[in-house]
């Protein structure tokens, strides 16, 4: 799994690829964020048909980590069968899309979102649907 990193004012944004299209190893693209002065990240797995269980174990550490930072990690368009994983384990919040995150204070990349709302107040890591 490869990704492209798009940096943002105030985050950046991984676009996940299955293969060699991204710039990036997925390991080395979340290094790279989570060593920044940036540490919110927009993860969009569009391009994926499936999101392998260890990419998503490591999509889950590196939310940690990054929370413990101050930051989060947040994933877009997830497939559906990662969607279903995550919707039963009750220790990862879901929302059912990006404009659901405004809810907790997240800013999604444009031209993701209608509105531009502070972070102030987010406690966990994010994950979306």
């Amino acid at each position: 799994m490869r990704a492209h990193i798009e940096p943002l004012p105030h985050s950046y944004l991984l676009t996940l690829h299955p293969s060699g299209a991204a710039q990036f190893s997925l390991a080395e693209a979340l290094r790279r964020v989570l060593h920044s002065e940036q540490p919110r990240v927009w993860v969009d797995c569009r391009h994926l048909k499936t999101l392998p269980a260890g990419a998503l174990q490591r999509l889950r550490r590196y939310a940690t980590r990054l929370w413990r930072h101050g930051g989060y990690l947040v994933l877009c368009h997830l497939p559906a069968a990662a969607r279903t994983e995550l919707a039963t384990d009750s220790g990862q919040p879901l929302a059912a899309s990006l404009l659901d995150a405004e809810q907790y204070g997240l800013v999604p990349p444009s031209p993701y979102c209608r509105s531009a709302l502070g972070v102030q107040g987010v406690q966990r890591p994010y994950l979306l649907g």
